[in-house]
């Protein structure tokens, strides 16, 4: 039985990662530490737990746990892993890694010298749609893609424009929607994709009133035969959350979306696009998210081997970082 702690229980961990422990049988979440006697003990009531505390170092203390789900705001992420690795527990750490690359390479680093286990959730890498694109654009039997679109508009309003909420200020969370959520979509277009030649990037705060960084980004990739355009909103409060992504093959279009039905599809000879068949995922997010957590959990259970390491949330990160740097100095920067 692997015994793992939780630290942090705030949203992502009272939907998505409750549903992935409590579908497992050969795990038991030991442990609970959330700053939030209402949060703990909340999170302690779906998954059976008692151990629930104040502070996260309670959890390490406990020679019994193996492993942490840490689900903390971006600027305790390098601080709380390292105490984690140190204390010889194996790392899980919601995105993104790190809010510099400084911090990612101390706590990569750490982790290497320490023998344990660290990984970074990418959640959807694990989607199946996202999977079988992988398998589309490896196969070459459409050719060599030449654009893809990618887009997400959601609604992020409310913790934006709470000047007390650490979510979207620079210096607690590294960012706004493209260091968030916009994690995501950019690690999806290095998986799928590869690295960028170049990166040019232009950001706004046009709806949130708080003193804040990006609600909305849109990014261009350039590659040597291909272009990626990226656009990510955290102000479109008139819509349901939607994500979408359009490659384009000379030979095909891959569209993907949340539909739980047909959530790819494929256009040719100027026809409507049809249903491409993939693995059954009842929902984009819980679904991925549990996918991930599980993949993870064997490994840390020696049953599987990782999909990738932290380097790939690294990565990212640097191209995140790219970006906003690339809108600053209002140019095209090379990766």
């Amino acid at each position: 039985m692997l015994k793992v702690g939780i630290i942090g229980a705030g949203a992502v961990v009272q939907g998505a990662h409750v549903k992935a422990f409590q579908s497992r049988d050969d795990v038991a979440v030991a442990a609970i530490a959330d700053p939030s006697e209402n949060c703990r003990n909340l999170i302690g009531e779906k998954l059976g737990c008692k151990a629930l505390f104040e502070d996260y170092r309670r959890v390490l203390d406990d020679p019994s746990i193996q492993a942490v789900d840490i689900c903390l705001p971006h600027y305790l992420h390098e601080r709380v892993v390292l105490d984690a690795l140190a204390a010889g527990k194996d790392v899980l750490l919601e995105k993104p890694i790190a809010m510099t690359l400084e911090q990612a390479d101390t706590m990569i680093n750490a982790a290497r010298n320490a023998h344990r286990q660290f990984y970074v959730s990418l959640n959807q890498r694990f989607y199946p749609a996202h999977r079988k694109l992988k398998e589309i654009i490896a196969s070459g039997e459409y050719g060599k893609p030449f654009l893809a679109l990618c887009q997400l508009v959601g609604d992020e309003l409310a913790r934006l424009n709470d000047p007390n909420s650490w979510k979207g200020k620079w210096d607690l969370a590294g960012g706004g929607a493209l260091i968030d959520t916009g994690t995501h979509i950019v690690d999806l277009v290095l998986w799928w994709f590869g690295r960028p030649r170049t990166v040019s990037c232009h950001w706004g705060r046009f709806i949130v009133e708080a003193d804040k960084a990006d609600d909305n980004v849109a990014i261009t990739f350039g590659y040597d035969t291909m272009l990626v355009q990226l656009c990510v909103s955290y102000s479109c409060r008139t819509d349901p959350w939607r994500e979408t992504k359009q490659i384009y093959f000379p030979d095909a279009s891959i569209h993907i979306t949340m539909a739980p039905d047909d959530p790819i599809l494929i256009g040719k000879d100027r026809q409507p696009p049809v249903p491409v068949p993939t693995a059954p995922m009842l929902s984009w997010w819980d679904g991925s998210v549990t996918a991930g957590i599980h993949h993870w959990l064997d490994c840390f259970s020696g049953k599987a081997k990782p999909e990738y390491g932290p380097e790939a949330a690294r990565e990212t990160l640097e191209v995140i970082l790219t970006a906003y740097r690339a809108a600053e100095q209002q140019t095209t920067l090379t990766l």
